[in-house]
């Protein structure tokens, strides 16, 4: 076997093609890539937009089986899950714990500031003594009613890290939380305790949403990208010796960490010159994303790329940066001396050329609320008739407007002025790895040593035994790295909104009157121009459920219906009575079997009804579709069907009220398994919704 293909091939695979040359390919790219950058090369992975919330990053999530903790790094604003909660003093005081973050390896954590809602807390040791609101008025309400504990680590005394030693309270949360005992450590885990006192008036009847501005001394993106790595908790579980750890954490500017220490002008938010660290990791890593998603997140927040070297049969990192004249000097040559095959060329058509960059990072300056930096390409160096095309997208890991802006800038340039070569040379193409810049010379195409950097080597192997490596480059340039003095984004404090003067009462027409609607100011159930619900739920859709994003990959072969996801239980109190559609929907997976398939899909539900004395539990099921030895593309599976919310429909007292309603998805497949290649026996982009039919109620 060649010389490195047995390291690789563990890594990536090998392929072996029969024809007139066989051949064994192993190739490495490098991952990390900005997405102008990977457009260039070919491998572009569209922008990623969050659809809806992902659990466990910056978000309070109520209790449940499937929330994950994130991960923080640098500093964010945060909140996070639930995950205990208890009632005490008489039923006056609620103690909630909320998990804010998977404590790292290393790394020291504090919290600056702490929000409710959008009101800022102010502490005397633990507890809250007044609080400041966004036109920075002062308020007294919570005084002594919020007490606030945050741990790192633990649950004892030791691990409180809010109110620091000195200040306050250094209770250990065993004795706080009712219901703890020694065996509650919250081992690994950096979490809050909050304690409210019950107070109606003035609006402390539950849990508001809670901010915490969080801060951990682990933020380099070299300590953070090794962290990650050598995790077997939260992240990769690599060894160090599967790591080139000084390309990692090395001072040096060739090093992850050494280049992102560099200091970099900017004019800040007071108008002052000055610095800061080029590169910094100020946010949440997520646990529901796949490693390499997020070693891609925390290497594009660093403009590094992530390779792995075959000859060391190491992971190492190498930051997307400006070589020196020595390192220029010292690259490798490529020439018709070593070059085997044909240079092909490729760049991008003027109709794709990005001349726009925005990219949407968490602006620390707004609490982490979305901010985006346009960049664009001056139209004096863009070519005759190029059409604007902006490319958008986000980055997870960055809280300014500064470092952002130096990330987008390196992109544009790299993405409009990268030319990509590539081309096999002989068995020395193996000294290339991916990140190296090298140096091509060629006649017909007036090169001589022009530079490009490595991002994708590819060794193969033909049927003599003749070893070659294809190389892919992309053109290199000191210019990609020069940027303008850029400037902070001041904080602009609190935006008033103009309100909406009340101009009277709208009702809707006809809805209560055959002659029009004079007689809806009359209503009892209405307050000045507001119509309550309970008047108005005659019009309204009703309760509304759904669910969607559902898989389940671990079918087994049979004809006998089970339960494809894990029935759910929802509160539908005071729902209004009436008729729903409920409607599912799902995609089969798998593999054609010889001789045909069988499969079947439904949905049902079962509603719970309850008075003063008495349940009952009506199952509404049945229906559904199902396809019989059929032997084509499979079908889209759906079933719908009508549930009625009235009791007396099922012959049950009129005083019987609606309480729950499970949600089930059911189904069997035949089709075969393949998990190995890819293409498990499984039912996914299941959905399923419960509406109101407001039309053709009897």
């Amino acid at each position: 076997m060649a010389v490195f293909t047995a390291i690789a091939t563990a890594i990536v695979g090998a392929t072996t093609l029969t024809g007139v040359l066989a051949t064994i390919a192993t190739s490495v790219i490098a991952g990390g890539l900005a997405y102008g950058t990977a457009r260039a090369l070919g491998v572009f992975k569209p922008p990623s937009f969050d659809q809806g919330t992902d659990p466990g990053t910056s978000i309070q999530l109520p209790p449940a089986t499937d929330n994950k903790l994130p991960v923080l790094y640098g500093q964010a604003f945060t909140s996070g899950p639930i995950f205990d909660a208890a009632i005490s003093n008489e039923n006056k005081t609620m103690t909630y714990c909320i998990a804010l973050s998977e404590e790292t390896q290393t790394g020291t954590f504090s919290c600056s500031e702490i929000f409710m809602n959008d009101v800022k807390l102010v502490f005397s040791g633990n507890t809250v003594v007044s609080h400041v609101d966004p036109n920075q008025s002062t308020d007294s309400n919570y005084n002594g009613n919020v007490r606030v504990n945050i741990y790192q680590g633990g649950s004892s005394g030791s691990d409180v890290i809010f109110p620091s030693f000195g200040t306050g309270s250094s209770t250990a949360a065993t004795s706080i939380v009712p219901h703890w005992g020694v065996n509650h450590t919250a081992n690994n885990m950096v979490f809050a305790v909050l304690q409210i006192d019950y107070d109606a008036e003035n609006g402390l009847t539950g849990l508001p949403q809670m901010t915490f501005k969080m801060n951990n001394t682990l933020n380099n993106p070299g300590d953070v990208l090794y962290d990650y790595l050598t995790s077997d908790r939260y992240g990769a579980g690599l060894s160090t010796s599967q790591i080139d750890i000084t390309s990692i954490t090395g001072t040096a500017n060739t090093a992850m960490k050494g280049y992102s220490d560099e200091l970099v002008s900017y004019t800040n938010a007071s108008n002052v010159s000055t610095t800061l660290k080029r590169y910094q990791i100020n946010g949440m890593v997520s646990t529901f994303d796949t490693c390499s998603t997020n070693i891609d997140k925390i290497c594009q927040s660093a403009g590094t790329f992530f390779s792995f070297n075959v000859k060391e049969g190491k992971f190492k990192a190498i930051p997307n940066r400006a070589l020196s004249t020595a390192e220029k000097a010292n690259c490798l040559v490529y020439n018709d001396d070593n070059i085997v095959s044909k240079i092909d060329i490729s760049s991008t058509e003027l109709y794709a050329l990005y001349n726009g960059v925005e990219v949407e990072f968490m602006d620390q300056q707004r609490k982490d609320q979305t901010n985006t930096v346009k960049i664009t390409t001056p139209a004096g160096d863009r070519n005759p008739n190029e059409p604007d095309n902006v490319l958008n997208y986000k980055l997870d890991m960055i809280n300014d407007n500064v470092r952002a802006e130096i990330l987008a800038n390196i992109d544009l340039n790299q993405s409009r002025v990268g030319t990509v070569v590539q081309f096999v040379t002989d068995y020395s193409g193996i000294q290339s790895d991916v990140g190296d810049v090298i140096k091509v010379t060629n006649e017909l195409y007036n090169w001589t040593d022009k530079l490009f950097r490595v991002m994708r080597v590819t060794e193969l192997q033909d049927d003599t035994g003749m070893i070659t490596a294809r190389i892919s480059a992309i053109e290199y340039s000191d210019d990609y790295y020069t940027h303008p003095i850029l400037t902070e984004t001041p904080d602009l404090g609190v935006i008033d909104l103009p309100r909406i003067p009340i101009i009277g009462s709208i009702p809707i027409p006809l809805a209560f009157s055959t002659t029009g609607y004079a007689n809806v100011p009359s209503l009892a159930n209405s307050y000045k121009n507001v119509i309550t619900n309970d008047t108005l739920k005659v019009f309204g859709a009703g309760a509304q459920l759904e669910n969607a994003g559902l898989s389940n990959t671990s079918m087994s072969s049979g004809t006998t219906y089970r339960d494809l996801i894990t029935p759910e239980v929802y509160d539908i109190s005071g729902v209004d009575i009436g008729d729903y559609t409920f409607t599912g929907v799902g995609n089969l997976g798998g593999v054609l079997p010889v001789g045909g398939y069988d499969t079947a899909f439904r949905n049902n539900v079962s509603i719970q009804f309850a008075n003063a004395t008495h349940s009952s539990t009506q199952n509404i099921g049945g229906g559904g579709v199902s396809f019989i030895n059929i032997d084509g593309a499979p079908p889209q599976l759906t079933d719908s069907k009508k549930v009625s919310l009235d009791p007396t429909s099922y012959s049950l007292p009129a005083d019987m009220k609606p309480i729950t309603a499970t949600a089930r998805l059911q189904g069997y497949s035949t089709l075969d398994d393949d998990t190995a290649n890819g293409f498990p026996r499984s039912i996914g982009n299941m959905a399923y919704e419960m509406k109101r039919i407001t039309k053709g109620e009897k």
